[in-house]
């Protein structure tokens, strides 16, 4: 089942999916099987051109990060408990260099808890992250480092929880869920980045678990302008994301995960 669904994983990424087509156009070159060549090199320069060139890629990520709005400050509830999915940072990187912090994508997410918790002394933090395969090995792990960051900023120790090693979305959202624990019912913020929201917090609904979104890492704002052109590997980098959560979304749906195939506000 992993195998099955890592080649579909790699299939239907869209840059991947272009660079096997011209690796396909080039071997059937030298088989001198012409029309395989042509047609398999027209489709993964077009593809590349189109989803690297081209405004699709705003279009095909701007649903998913505009589908909860930003949190208002001044009119939300403050939060019993701030949960933060995914770390978005190099613990490894930062312990290397010596460096306070080393963000990845999705790093927004490490100082905003920081000021949240700083804004919100009494909130308790949960913070979960991990690939499944406890590589990097603690104390260098993800969460290690959003822990260590937390700590830097002022934020008392006792306040945090940590999930080390959940490899998925639904893998975080039960085992932050179970260090709710009888809390569930209180008000919970979640963190995590904005196209990553929508199956996030419909996992969490499925679960009997409501916590209010506050999205990070906007990486599209309007107007939508189709003629519009950007730079080639942002393209592409932002195509691969947005169809890896959509894929993400339909694959949760399927198998039960998702009560909607596009949750959204309630």
């Amino acid at each position: 089942m992993p195998l099955i669904k890592d080649t579909l994983d790699t299939l239907t990424t869209p840059s991947t999916l272009f660079l096997l087509l011209a690796c396909i156009a080039l071997i059937a070159l030298l088989l001198r099987w012409r029309r395989t060549a042509i047609t398999s090199l027209s489709v993964s320069l077009t593809g590349f051109l189109v989803f690297g060139g081209t405004s699709i890629s705003h279009l095909l990520i701007a649903p998913l990060e505009t589908r909860f709005a930003p949190v208002d400050l001044e009119q939300a509830p403050p939060p019993f408990g701030i949960i933060v999915l995914g770390a978005g940072l190099s613990e490894r990187h930062a312990n290397h260099y010596g460096s306070l912090m080393e963000l990845e994508e999705g790093g927004e997410a490490v100082p905003t808890a920081a000021l949240l918790a700083m804004r919100y002394p009494e909130a308790r933090i949960i913070l979960t992250g991990g690939n499944g395969t406890n590589d990097p090995a603690a104390p260098l792990r993800g969460t290690d480092g959003m822990r260590r960051i937390l700590l830097a900023f002022g934020v008392d120790g006792g306040r945090i929880m940590i999930d080390p090693d959940a490899p998925t979305t639904a893998a975080r959202a039960q085992n932050t869920l179970a260090l709710v624990g009888a809390d569930r019912d209180e008000v919970w913020w979640v963190i995590t980045p904005s196209h990553r929201m929508p199956r996030l917090i419909g996992t969490y609904r499925r679960l009997g678990f409501d916590p209010i979104p506050y999205p990070v890492d906007f990486k599209w704002f309007p107007p939508f302008e189709p003629l519009s052109t950007q730079h080639f590997v942002s393209g592409l980098q932002l195509t691969d994301t947005a169809v890896h959560e959509w894929r993400g979304l339909a694959f949760y749906y399927f198998t039960g995960k998702l009560d909607t195939l596009f949750p959204g506000p309630d």
